[in-house]
């Protein structure tokens, strides 16, 4: 999304994302024949009372040798707004200020601390003319804050993106995107729900259930996970009518850092989608042992390095 700069033709990128719990690292190639390789993929967890700022991020690159090599990051969610907007009817070269001057009095902070940048929206339909475009907003002090702590680790920082199109990458490897597919991602508190279809993202949205959730109510999961259905059902309804697409068949679940019991089944049974957690090794190559912990606590890392374009506003 937030392309810092032209980006450089190159077999190998690094996902770097901090978060609250620890720094996930992954260093993704592309094989000769078109083919995504696992390199490394490392999960340092925060000790108790530690700040990321307490973490020297360059050591610890230092330490796996990713650094100063080009790297991708993920701005945390909260960080951000995604807005949907019809397309301005303006010449390019007059689309930023347009785009602005549209999302202005749709943020809580001045439009001239803004950072902004585009993708697509499938149209809705063969007959839908309207172009419609997804904005991530930001503030400038909070991305300028992210690009200083990584590049001061001496790294060759490119481009920073959002977790939905770090999933959408995800998404784009599986052989279920081809028809359209769902997905799911576990934060502590919240999870996010993209679906995909050939590599497009139509739609995403935040749900206010997260991992710490699914863990407290471990012992009777059933009402929360229910919920879960019924919001997975409301916006799989909205793709199909509002986008006019044949129904979704398949759900991916991203791996989650703690037992999640039920879930699978619970989801099938109540959405009768062909729902499986996505394993790495269906969506790259690895030539690493993973564990289960770092499989999850990594997972947007590597969706990051998996980033291979860097359009821009």
């Amino acid at each position: 999304m937030f392309a810092l700069g032209k980006r450089k033709k190159s077999n190998s990128l690094i996902g770097i994302v901090p978060g609250p719990e620890g720094i996930a690292l992954a260093s993704v190639q592309r094989g000769t024949n078109g083919q995504f390789v696992l390199e490394s993929c490392n999960f340092t967890a925060l000790p108790n009372q530690t700040e990321q700022s307490d973490i020297d991020l360059g050591k610890l690159l230092k330490v796996h040798g990713l650094d100063k090599q080009a790297c991708a990051t993920i701005l945390p969610v909260g960080n951000y707004k995604l807005l949907a907007i019809d397309a301005p009817e303006v010449p390019p070269t007059e689309l930023r200020a347009a785009i602005r001057w549209r999302v202005h009095d749709m943020i809580d902070f001045h439009i001239d601390d803004a950072v902004i940048d585009v993708f697509d929206i499938p149209p809705a339909g063969p007959a839908d003319n309207l172009k419609k475009l997804y904005v991530a907003v930001a503030r400038s002090t909070d991305v300028r804050q992210h690009i200083d702590r990584i590049e001061q680790a001496g790294v060759n920082l490119e481009i920073i993106d959002i977790p939905e199109l770090a999933i959408r990458n995800i998404a784009a490897c599986l052989p279920e995107d081809e028809q359209g597919m769902a997905m799911i991602y576990f934060e502590s508190d919240l999870c996010l729900m993209t679906i995909t279809h050939q590599s497009c993202l139509y739609l995403t949205r935040n749900l206010d259930i997260g991992y710490r959730q699914l863990l407290d109510t471990a012992t009777d999961p059933q009402p929360l996970l229910d919920r879960l259905a019924l919001e997975i059902q409301r916006s799989l309804d909205y793709y199909e009518h509002h986008f006019h697409q044949p129904p979704i068949r398949h759900l991916g679940i991203l791996p989650v850092p703690v037992p999640a019991f039920g879930l699978i089944d619970v989801l099938q049974n109540s959405l009768g989608l062909a729902t499986r957690t996505i394993e790495m090794g269906d969506v790259l190559e690895t030539r690493i042992a993973l564990d289960d912990m770092a499989t999850a606590h990594c997972i947007l890392a590597v969706g990051a390095a998996l980033r291979r374009d860097s359009r821009t506003l």
